[in-house]
């Protein structure tokens, strides 16, 4: 075999999304309840309680289905990103296992063990000691041991019991009666391989390799190559990124604004010296602060630029920290920063642009905190050759650079209505001779036209075709009217202003 003595240790966590809401407090675990996601155009549901699977529910039913037998039903969208975040969280968790460790997603750990068992006397004591521990921490597991990480992970999720170990060289007799789910292939892969009655991995080794190859792709002996180490697949470890944050605890509860202030200046210096030696930034800050009465309050700023600046932390907190209600005091704190990215250092002073953006960075951090950071929005250009279409407004702190506008490649007003405004024609004509708009009279003196525009056929609400005119009236003013020729009545608008 290509392993040459390499065990894999296999963790999977069958009800992480129930285990991260139970270890929040949250009640309604203790009924029924489940974890949906949206899986072939309707909600179904992935993750049930003990009290929903006692009520005759399984994963995979529809939320209507399942209400229909469980009118008590709770449910809730599943949040893969607190759900990675927990996954992360783990992953550092595991180091006490085993050096070498690699995340498996959505739901798993993958372990190199080769070596490390008899730290824990053993691989039976290691599994055990590793669902023990996470069992304290209120997270249900199943672990799977064998030569390959294919055939670890097949025993964690298919195994009889909560810890599998296939012994040394065994592998294929420790696959033999899983079904072929175990070995994760495509579904249509699956799919076919049943219609030829092929239910167990027993019964894909006993066809020739060329045989599988031929019907079902080279991808189906690859997998199953690596599922019994007769193709190297190793643990591929990658250390943890490293947190950001600092926490307090006090002897005694505070609440002052001054004390708070305080305590955020000693955490807010301790997480920005370690991001500067970093040569990082962060675009969010958490400070978490518990209360003694009421609990954890969680208080989120962000920033348009990723910064490590303790002044503008305290700057961007002071509001947040002034409207916070604190009756009994306040004992624990946490600063964590969110979004870290590389900061390169800039010489300022000399060039005034880099000034000028960094006052727009402040700028666009403190409305958006105040304001929320999707109400702070700036203009960008955008491809298409409609007018209205032209341009667009996009998230002002999500802009990686400012937008860069090209000259206009056709003659367009400075000023353009959202709504094109109707015009009375006095004196008919292509454009009108004499017309009325907001109350007044005037009178077409030069015109050019007509530019005709064809809507965007792929738009579901793609407009009719439309001619515009460049009018030069009497009195100064430029105007650029619109029309829509083919229709019935032939009506006239003022679609934008020229200076």
């Amino acid at each position: 075999m290509a392993n040459r003595g390499k065990r894999v240790l296999s963790i999977w966590l069958p009800r992480l999304p129930l285990d991260r809401l139970m270890r929040c407090g949250d009640a309604r675990i203790q009924g029924p309840f489940a974890v949906i996601a949206e899986i072939k155009s309707a909600w179904r549901l992935t993750h049930l309680s003990d009290a929903a699977i006692s009520a005759g529910l399984t994963a995979g039913l529809s939320v209507p289905d399942a209400r229909s037998i469980c009118p008590d039903l709770l449910t809730e969208p599943h949040d893969p990103v607190r759900e990675a975040g927990m996954l992360r969280g783990l992953w550092r968790w595991a180091d006490h296992l085993s050096p070498w460790v690699s995340p498996d997603p959505p739901d798993g750990l993958l372990l190199d063990i080769t070596g490390c068992a008899h730290l824990f006397g053993g691989e039976e004591g290691m599994g055990k000691s590793a669902r023990q521990r996470l069992q304290d921490l209120q997270i249900e597991s199943r672990i799977g041991i064998a030569d390959t990480k294919g055939a670890a992970r097949a025993l964690a999720r298919f195994g009889q019991s909560r810890v599998e170990i296939a012994p040394p060289g065994r592998t294929i007799e420790s696959l033999r009666d899983l079904p072929l789910d175990a070995l994760a292939l495509p579904v249509d892969t699956t799919a076919d391989l049943r219609r030829t009655g092929i239910r167990t991995i027993g019964q894909l080794y006993s066809v020739k390799s060329s045989e599988l190859a031929r019907r079902f792709g080279l991808d189906l002996t690859a997998t199953l190559s690596r599922a019994v180490g007769q193709t190297p697949d190793p643990v591929t470890p990658r250390s943890a990124d490293p947190v950001y944050a600092a926490r307090m605890t006090l002897p005694d509860p505070i609440g002052l604004l001054d004390d708070l202030t305080g305590v955020l200046e000693r955490l807010a210096a301790s997480v920005c010296s370690r991001l500067a030696q970093a040569q990082k930034g962060a675009r969010r800050y958490h400070l978490t602060v518990r209360c003694v009465d009421t609990g954890d309050h969680v208080i989120t700023v962000g920033f348009a630029k990723p910064t490590h600046d303790p002044a503008a932390l305290l700057q961007q907190f002071a509001r947040p920290l002034d409207e916070l209600r604190i009756e009994f005091g306040a004992d624990w704190f946490r600063l964590a920063a969110d979004h870290v990215e590389p900061v390169q250092p800039r010489q300022t002073g000399f060039a005034s642009k880099g000034e000028d953006e960094d006052g727009a960075a402040r700028i666009v951090a403190t409305l958006g905190n105040r304001l929320g950071f999707d109400r702070v929005r700036q203009w960008a250009p955008s491809e298409s050759h409609l007018p209205e279409l032209e341009f667009t407004s996009v998230e002002a702190i999500n802009r990686d650079a400012p937008p860069v506008w090209q000259p206009a490649p056709r003659n367009r007003p400075i000023r353009l209505y959202r709504r094109p405004e109707p015009l009375s024609a006095i004196e008919p004509g292509r454009p009108p001779g004499k017309f009325e708009w907001r109350h007044q009279i005037f009178t077409t003196e030069k015109a050019s036209g007509p530019e005709r525009l064809m809507g965007e056929w792929w738009r579901e609400d793609s407009t009719p075709q439309r001619d515009y005119w460049r009018v030069q009236t009497t009195s100064g003013l430029r105007l650029w009217l619109l029309t829509y020729p083919g229709l019935k009545t032939s009506d006239w608008f003022v679609a934008g202003r020229f200076p």
